[in-house]
């Protein structure tokens, strides 16, 4: 039992990350004079992210992850699902185990920029208090990222300095000790803020209006590109939040 749970800690340790992650913390006080700490952030939307060139040349599960569990934890597989979005459509497939059958490997080849890909597992695992064979599930999901990745072109004080004298300075006092929010927007092919809407409310319309404005107002970006060196949209996730968000 102790082996099973160490290797899931390994496992779930391995599939997190974050796209682009930009994480400031503001202490002291904004333009209105009041004391506090504010942390924001710019994300890619998935934590766990995978590109369209390894999506293209994965035969296993591992192929996706090196940290997939090994077979001496997952005693039988009863299913393997994959689920994808390709040219807007919703495609899944089922296999008998972590080798991908050819549909799931052509679904994966087809999933969209932006989108998730979701894999469910079935199996059965020895119980090491009762010996018996128990049914588990595992759900893993992965965002699908180009290549290279949209970048702001200032860099990351650049980016920094823009959000904090447009956004995070001009924030009420109101506002200021209990504020969660958040802001999605995409940076299109040509490096354009498009999209730019809120995801998460401040409560308060004013604040959730100089957000949105702050991202809409951004500079351009450098696009991001597939492995082509076509350019490509992205979205990404403006975080806002007192005392972490």
């Amino acid at each position: 039992m102790k082996n099973s749970t160490i290797t899931l800690l390994l496992f779930l340790v391995s599939i997190t990350g974050f796209t682009q992650d930009f994480n400031y913390d503001v202490p002291g006080k904004n333009s209105n004079g009041f004391a506090g700490n504010l942390y924001y952030e710019v994300s890619g939307t998935g934590s766990n992210t995978v590109t369209k060139e390894k999506l293209s040349a994965v035969k296993t599960m591992r192929d996706i992850n090196p940290g997939y569990p090994s077979s001496s934890w997952i005693t039988q597989y009863i299913s393997a699902e994959v689920l994808a979005t390709g040219n807007g459509k919703i495609m899944k497939a089922v296999s008998a185990n972590d080798i991908l059958s050819e549909e799931q490997k052509n679904i994966l080849k087809m999933a969209d920029l932006g989108t998730d890909v979701v894999i469910d597992v079935t199996y059965k695992q020895v119980n090491a208090i009762t010996d018996n064979l128990d049914i588990r599930k595992m759900h893993i999901s992965y965002t699908v990222i180009p290549e290279i990745e949209a970048e702001y072109l200032g860099g990351y004080e650049q980016m920094k300095k823009y959000l904090k004298e447009t956004a995070i300075n001009k924030i009420s006092e109101t506002d200021y000790e209990k504020l969660r929010a958040a802001v999605r927007f995409t940076v299109n092919e040509q490096g354009e803020i498009a999209n730019a809407q809120v995801s998460k409310t401040s409560g308060n319309q004013n604040t959730d209006k100089l957000l949105v404005e702050a991202i809409n107002k951004m500079p351009k970006w450098k696009p991001a590109e597939n492995s082509k060196g076509i350019k490509v949209k992205q979205e990404f996730i403006f975080n806002v939040g007192s005392g972490g968000c």
